[in-house]
């Protein structure tokens, strides 16, 4: 069941206790990142809680706030060079993987006492990212994506019904994902036992959300996926690209919320 004081306040949590050091390492963040600002509850409820609603209506998602914060958000992220370097991207985002299973632990052990979770793409790197067990049965996977860069741009460039809060939710379509949903389809996995989890922290909606899978596939196969600019970044060395450049953008009003994770794994113990 959806609890979204339990899930706001664990967001919380998590974003308390990240190491200063590792914050301080992300490239191109914004002020805002991990941190909470007098209007991050009021957010949470206009740009995530209502659009659930409206959704459910059958009405696209509100245009974004305007005001100081989305001026402040648009000019930072649009001036920012994206000429990323690749390794050092790969490096703190391990460092965050590995500070969200650690904060994943500690919540199973005050909500799902005896379920653990792991890394599960050791072995094979198109597994999801981890794996939740019980009584050392596997019962669910659990791919996780960090955003926080918003594209700002996306109802010019990808769809005119989509917003730089609403659909910023990130996913790479091509080959590796294409890979993933054969392993998740398999009986060693199963798509009813495998969930997409977005941490996501732009200026205004922060917080943790998730998709199952068979939810994302769906949209991987309705949605026409966007190109993105291919900067000096994504190049190697003989000069070919590196990574995926095409993506979908699931909607956040579609995602659940943190604490229903819980009741799910609950179910499965």
């Amino acid at each position: 069941m959806p609890n979204h004081r339990w899930s706001f306040r664990y967001y919380q949590h998590l974003i308390d206790y990240l190491d200063k050091d590792l914050i301080n390492s992300v490239p191109a963040k914004h002020s805002r990142l991990f941190r909470k600002a007098p209007e991050t509850e009021g957010f949470y409820k206009t740009l995530y809680l209502d659009q659930i609603e409206v959704f459910n209506l059958g009405f696209a998602a509100k245009r974004r706030p305007g005001g100081k914060i989305c001026r402040t958000c648009a000019n930072f992220h649009l001036s920012t060079s994206k000429n990323i370097d690749k390794d050092e991207d790969v490096k703190v985002g391990k460092k965050l993987e590995d500070s969200f299973e650690e904060f994943f632990q500690f919540v199973l052990d005050k909500e799902c006492a005896g379920a653990t979770i792991e890394r599960a793409d050791l072995e094979n790197m198109h597994n999801p990212d981890f794996l939740i067990k019980y009584n050392k049965k596997s019962i669910m996977w659990m791919e996780l994506k960090v955003i926080f860069r918003p594209f700002i741009n996306i109802s010019k460039k990808a769809d005119r019904s989509y917003e730089c809060y609403s659909h910023s939710l990130t996913l790479d379509h091509g080959k590796k994902l294409n890979k993933q949903k054969e392993l998740v389809a398999s009986n060693n996995i199963g798509e009813n036992n495998c969930i997409y989890v977005y941490w996501y922290d732009l200026p205004c909606i922060k917080g943790i959300f998730w998709m199952p899978s068979t939810q994302v596939y769906r949209h991987q196969k309705s949605q026409v996926d966007y190109q993105r600019k291919i900067v000096d970044g994504d190049r190697n060395k003989q000069g070919g690209v590196r990574g995926a450049v095409n993506k979908i953008y699931l909607p956040l009003h579609e995602m659940n919320d943190f604490y229903s994770i819980l009741s799910v794994i609950k179910a499965k113990m």
